[in-house]
């Protein structure tokens, strides 16, 4: 497997093709270990951006935490389920996979976040979905990234990560580089904690109101029609 990261895209061929199994999923038969993945552009694009000795963060685990593994990154992987981080270190001694680098922080994120402090090149959210956690791990997260790096959301389709992708694209820090229906990425334009007032969003306070009062607008003269009809 050492010798495949030389050859990055090769390197996510052979992971998808022999993914370490580490979740639990829903089957017809009932629960059983599964592996829970994403678009395969999305692996090719972390394989592109991450050098050997990057520094890199995710909330969640899988497939991408021996991908960035095997890319030789020193990386930071954010899980509450120690039975994950136990099989991911089964996966890395059976591949060769060099799990040295990879440190386990076995907390839900919205705890162990906020005590990290070092500056990342790589940042992947992949861990909880209910709202508000998305934005909690991105607040966080995305402050330790550096001027240029790289941010990576995945499951977008989903409320909780619709309404933080909102924000950013409409943020100019914010870059947009790839994106499909399921994952999206920017590149980092700014640097240093995320936190600020109103006064520093132009770009969404001028169009955060204004659609929420016409969408309500519109159902409360639904229902009125509905009233008179019936």
């Amino acid at each position: 497997m050492e010798a495949a990261a030389s050859d990055p895209q090769a390197l996510v061929d052979r992971l998808l093709a022999d993914p370490p199994v580490v979740h639990i999923v829903d089957t017809p038969e009932g629960k059983k270990p599964g592996v829970w993945s994403t678009e395969d552009s999305c692996y090719r694009l972390i394989a592109r951006v991450v050098t050997p000795g990057a520094r890199t963060l995710e909330t969640g685990s899988g497939l991408s935490t021996a991908l960035f593994a095997a890319l030789g990154a020193e990386h930071t992987c954010v899980t509450p389920a120690a039975v994950e981080a136990e099989h991911l270190r089964a996966y890395f001694a059976r591949t060769g996979i060099p799990g040295e680098r990879v440190t386990f922080v076995l907390e839900p994120s919205h705890v162990a976040l906020p005590r990290l402090t070092e500056t990342v090149d790589v940042v992947l959210i992949d861990g909880a979905h209910g709202f508000p956690l998305p934005v909690i791990d991105w607040f966080y997260a995305g402050s330790l990234l550096r001027r240029d790096g790289t941010l990576i959301v995945d499951d977008t389709p989903l409320p909780a990560v619709q309404a933080l992708l909102d924000f950013i694209d409409r943020d100019p820090r914010w870059e947009s580089l790839e994106r499909s229906p399921r994952w999206a990425a920017y590149r980092r334009l700014a640097e240093g904690p995320l936190i600020e007032g109103q006064w520093d969003q132009p770009f969404y306070a001028q169009r955060s109101t204004r659609p929420l009062a016409l969408r309500a607008l519109g159902r409360a003269r639904r229902e009125l029609r509905g009233r008179l009809v019936h």
